[in-house]
């Protein structure tokens, strides 16, 4: 497998008998971390939480323009994907063609039904380097109820050209 910047789901290395798969992984923490309540809050799923996930992650603002949120925390390996520094920026200036774009496409919809939502796809990067990629977008709140943020994830691994 050709790997560029260390994504691939073979590095998202969970520990002995728990779920391999990050997306289903990120999903078991926001279930868990939202309990009893509608969302979890940003302050529970962060680095510090969930240190062997984060890297992967991307969390946005969506309570001050829902329709284009803004980076307040990206993960070091998101980053590397990212062809610029996203914080502080909102998601219509992200590079096209990247794994963060690509991650954070179905933001809206995440927002409108106000579940966590899981897609994957492909994609041909600048480089002209095919990706494959699974992502997820999961609602928090700072209150508990009103969704105020979004997290984001995902793995990707490059295809070989043939």
């Amino acid at each position: 497998m050709n790997v560029r910047l260390g994504i691939a789901v073979a590095d998202t290395k969970p520990q002995s008998g728990t779920e391999r798969r990050m997306v289903l992984r990120l999903l078991e923490f926001w279930r868990e971390a939202k309990g009893d309540g509608a969302f979890p809050t940003p302050d529970q799923l962060n680095d510090a939480a969930m240190p062997e996930l984060f890297s992967y992650c991307v969390v946005l603002d969506v309570s001050q323009r829902p329709t284009d949120p803004v980076v307040i925390a990206i993960g070091r390996s998101m980053s590397s994907y990212a062809g610029a520094n996203l914080v502080g920026r909102s998601i219509s200036q992200f590079e096209p063609n990247t794994l963060p774009t690509y991650t954070v496409a179905y933001v809206a919809e995440v927002l409108r039904k106000r579940v966590p939502i899981s897609r994957g796809g492909s994609f041909v990067d600048s480089h002209g380097t095919t990706i494959l990629y699974r992502s997820m977008v999961a609602p928090l709140a700072r209150d508990g109820k009103t969704v105020t943020a979004l997290i984001a994830a995902a793995n990707c691994r490059e295809v070989a050209s043939s």
